[in-house]
């Protein structure tokens, strides 16, 4: 064997030496599920245990590989060398900004270690176990003196973008955010990396290029291009390295942009990537709301090398309003409909991204845990009812002359033809508020007829708040399910006489019933070991 003297999670009883049964290979894993270390700061009775509780409940659920953020936004909340950030602990100090990131510093101080407790609940589950580090974190950049800025990003300003209040939204690059023109910013990030790949016993390493996705100034991004692969191919180098000392592959992903377009407007040549066999997997991600727009055909076209896996997030709406925030939670049934549009589109798994930030007030973490149960197996997925959403990206047409008419496609990955479904019903939703809403919309080019729904909802919501639209914004239709096919559904949405003006459309929803009652309680939903509702 070969010895791993300073590797956490190696064999318990052969410290040393490396275990005899090798890990799942990568190639297998079908959901990744990325878990935030900076929800443990919310957490004042921190401990190793309950740490581990993040990833043992899990374990009857379709996850295989964790995909640990090892972070509290900027500060690395492990017992870091390269970011001794919780060395300077001294004692619980009330931030006012955010006084629940002294919990998480506290343990660690103390002898925590939250990445050995996740790496730990990984092995007891049989997980793969990856680091997920932000290439770029956008969090209260606006704020030089929120606590969660570590020293490396507060003592060197010449390293960011720009200097200016602005938050990491918009268009102008005079961000607080790291340039990666700059040697020591890529240098500081490679140290990381690195320290974590040879003091974990890790199966590999996701870049997240995602959250937040700017790198360098607008005027150099081409030249950026070439510097960003560079320094993909040195971490590639070091987990090849890492890999041979330990005498397995190592592997590393990316979690990326919807698109290869969007990806190069931000310096990152992912297929290219994939060409020289630099990276092993690819994350298609939004930014922060779930949705179905990926490019998971053109990934898997121009990126043949690797595998693509089509995340989902856990909101489908999200806010700023006078009377505060308000968002809206991805549903079971969406979870489920969009997992399966993936997998039919070419996708070889399914990423879950933000699933542990549901209130506990509102779902049990043992409940949301149930929802990963069959998320990566298509014959389950097949045999639920689902709610397919369009929504952003994937309404191309948002706003148009009422009197005209525009085209949504949305992908449908069930043949109705082979699994019954009781009923299906779309759901309109438009930002303006009528109480004369009247469109006329057509499958197919065969008119639908409306629906007169009693809720807001097709199916029963995570949590109600003002985020669910008003009736007033909503239209309602049957769909005969026969009408449905597998692949792109084309509705044709035109506003009638009594809607006048303009108008825009923010998502179509369509449910699919096992059983004829749409709606209410649990109907439709499949039993846990995937057989239908009786």
């Amino acid at each position: 064997g070969l010895a791993l003297p300073n590797v956490v999670g190696a064999s318990a009883a052969e410290p040393a030496v490396v275990a005899q049964t090798p890990l799942k290979p990568w190639k297998d894993y079908r959901c990744l599920y990325n878990i935030e270390m900076l929800v443990l700061c919310y957490d004042a009775n921190i401990s190793s245990a309950r740490a581990q509780a993040m990833v043992l409940k899990l374990a009857e659920t379709d996850v295989d590989a964790v995909m640990c953020c090892p972070t509290a936004w900027r500060t690395n909340v492990y017992p870091s060398e390269v970011d001794p950030e919780w060395k300077r602990f001294i004692g619980i100090r009330k931030l006012p900004k955010f006084p629940s990131f002294d919990h998480v510093m506290k343990f660690i101080h103390g002898g925590g270690d939250p990445v050995r407790d996740m790496l730990e609940a990984s092995r007891k589950t049989g997980k793969g176990f990856f680091v997920s580090y932000r290439m770029n974190d956008l969090h209260h950049i606006e704020d030089k003196s929120f606590p969660t800025h570590n020293a490396f990003w507060r003592e060197h300003p010449e390293y960011w973008l720009g200097d200016s209040n602005r938050t990491a939204y918009g268009a102008e690059d005079n961000r607080r955010l790291f340039n990666y023109m700059l040697d020591p910013v890529r240098d500081h990030y490679f140290a990381i990396l690195e320290e974590l790949a040879t003091n974990y016993d890790i199966d590999g390493i996701e870049l997240d290029f995602q959250r937040c996705s700017r790198f360098f100034h607008d005027d150099e991004i081409e030249a950026g291009k070439p510097v960003m692969t560079a320094f993909v191919r040195r971490v590639r180098q070091m987990l090849d390295r890492v890999g041979r000392g330990r005498g397995r592959a190592l592997h590393l992903c990316v979690r990326v942009l919807p698109s290869v377009e969007d990806c190069l407007r931000v310096g990152l040549e992912v297929t290219a990537w994939d060409a020289e066999r630099l990276v092993d997997m690819i994350n298609v991600a939004p930014a922060f709301v779930h949705t179905t727009g990926l490019r998971i055909e053109q990934f898997k076209a121009q990126a043949p090398n690797s595998r693509v896996y089509g995340e989902l997030n856990y909101l489908t709406a999200y806010a700023d309003l006078p009377s505060g925030r308000h968002i809206r939670f991805t549903t079971f049934e969406i979870y489920r409909s969009s997992a399966l549009s993936f997998l039919a589109r070419g996708a070889d798994g399914v990423s879950v991204f933000n699933f542990d930030h549901v209130p506990g007030n509102v779902r049990s973490a043992a409940d949301m845990a149930k929802g990963l149960k069959g998320i990566a197996n298509r014959e389950f997925l097949r045999m639920a009812s689902k709610n397919y959403l369009a929504n952003g990206s994937a309404i191309p047409a948002k706003t148009f002359p009422a009197a005209e008419s525009t085209a949504v496609d949305l992908f449908v990955a069930d043949d109705t033809s082979q699994v019954p479904f009781g009923r299906a019903v779309l759901r309109v939703e438009i930002k303006e508020r009528s109480k004369e809403l009247d469109m006329a919309v057509s499958l197919n080019g065969t008119p639908l007829e409306t629906y007169p729904a009693k809720d807001t909802e097709l199916f029963p919501p995570v949590q109600r708040n003002p985020a669910c639209p008003p009736k007033e914004s909503l239209q309602f239709f049957n769909v005969p399910p026969e009408l449905l096919i597998f692949g792109n559904n084309r509705f044709e949405i035109r506003g009638l006489g009594r809607l006048l003006g303009s108008f825009t459309i923010l998502s179509l929803e369509l449910a699919l019933y096992r059983d004829s009652t749409p709606g209410g309680g649990t109907a439709g939903s499949p039993e846990p070991d995937g057989r239908p509702p009786l």
